[in-house]
Order: structure tokens, then sequence, then C-alpha cells
């Protein structure tokens, strides 16, 4: 007979699960089925709420996992702003709907993802388009030599998209086949400065076959 009170489970080797219960020098045995037996485990373990603090405007994806690294996904939410390419400063330029993604480790950004999606109500099917600018391969964004600063809260992102949309751009990685309209770099903002930012959906953007899904990965 056992000296203390304690609970012993025994799993046979043909996954019979029995309970030994010894209380006050008293042993009792229990049969219990195996989803009984996992459906206790489960409720005896306590999972921590992970807090994401204040998001951005505009946040629609969320991810969080170990060594403090983080995914999410914004909107930009303007359509028009100032944008440079080369010396050239075009203000109050109009955009087509722009979404980031943000790889984060601790405060520093790791990555970033940019791509154009369609308007209207985001869902995990709503439309990606080709980026029709340069600095971006699928919706990887190339940063160059440029330097993003560190985050202490992830509503600061809103602020680093705008950082981001602000950097001179020049030809890298620029595709003349990623429009219908197939220009050069400077004739396709040249063409672009003046237009409303629904021509891109009529005349501009080219469909890219993946999903916004795609882009939360």
């Amino acid at each position: 007979m056992r000296g203390k009170d304690e609970l012993v489970i025994h799993v046979s080797a043909n996954g019979e699960i029995r309970v030994e219960d010894c209380e006050d020098g008293i042993v009792s045995f229990k049969k219990v089925s195996p989803s009984v037996f996992m459906d206790c485990i489960k409720e005896s373990i306590r999972t921590e709420l992970i807090s994401s603090g204040m998001l951005p405007h505009g946040c629609f994806s969320f991810a969080s996992g170990s060594g403090g690294k983080k995914y999410v996904c914004v909107e930009f939410g303007c359509d028009r702003c100032d944008f440079t390419y080369e010396n050239t400063v075009y203000p109050n330029f109009p955009l087509p709907r722009l979404v980031f993604g943000f790889g984060i480790t601790d405060t520093r950004i790791t990555n970033v993802n940019l791509g154009v999606t369609q308007r209207g109500m985001l869902t995990p099917k709503s439309k990606m388009y080709v980026y029709p600018f340069s600095n971006v391969s699928g919706f990887s964004l190339c940063l160059g030599t440029n330097r993003l600063p560190e985050i202490n809260s992830l509503h600061q992102l809103s602020g680093v998209m705008h950082y981001i949309i602000s950097m001179p751009n020049n030809n890298d990685r620029y595709n003349v086949r990623g429009t219908k309209l197939e220009l050069e770099y400077r004739h396709l903002l040249e063409t672009l400065k003046d237009k409303e930012p629904e021509y891109y959906y009529t005349d501009v953007l080219c469909e890219s076959g993946k999903t916004l899904q795609n882009f939360i990965r």
C-alpha cells in the first residue's frame, strides 16, 4: 500500500488506461477511455494569451511565434502620396491599394513584403496584382542599403509604411511587362501622375494569379 496521497496513471501495452488514486491510505482504481483521458489533459493545460499591444490602423492579420517573431499585415490606406523616382519628386502621386507584410523579431523589422490588392472588402480570396513599380520581386521588397527604424510598438508600423513609400525609387527590379501599358519606368510615372487611383484597375494592373491569403502566408 502506498504511504502518501497520489494519483498514478497506468497505460498498458494494448492502450488501456487505468487511474490509481491513493487517498488517506485507501487505493481505488478506475478505467477511463482514451478520449476522456485526452480531454482531461487538454483542460489541465493553461494557455496564456499573447498580447499584440496596439496594432496599426488597417492591420488585417497578426501572427506570433517563438523567439519574439511576428508577421503583421497592414493596409497602407492612402491612395495618394509624394513619390520619388531618382531626383524627381511627384507630389500627391496616385496609388493603387497597397498592403504591407512585416516580418519582425523583437524590435527589428527583418523583412518587408509589399503588394497590390483589389478594391472593396478584404477577404482571403481578394485578388493580388503585379506590383507596378520598382524594388519589389514577387511580394519581397528590396531595401538596398536603406535601413528601417526599430520599433517598440506595432502601431509604429504606420509611420514605417510612409517612410518606405517616400524612399527614392530607381529601376531595380522594374519590369516593363509588369503593367498593361508596358512603358519604361519614367514614362509610366509621367503617365500616371495626373490620373485618378481608379485608373490602375482599368488600364494598368496585371493580375498575378495570387490572392491575399498567399500574401498573408
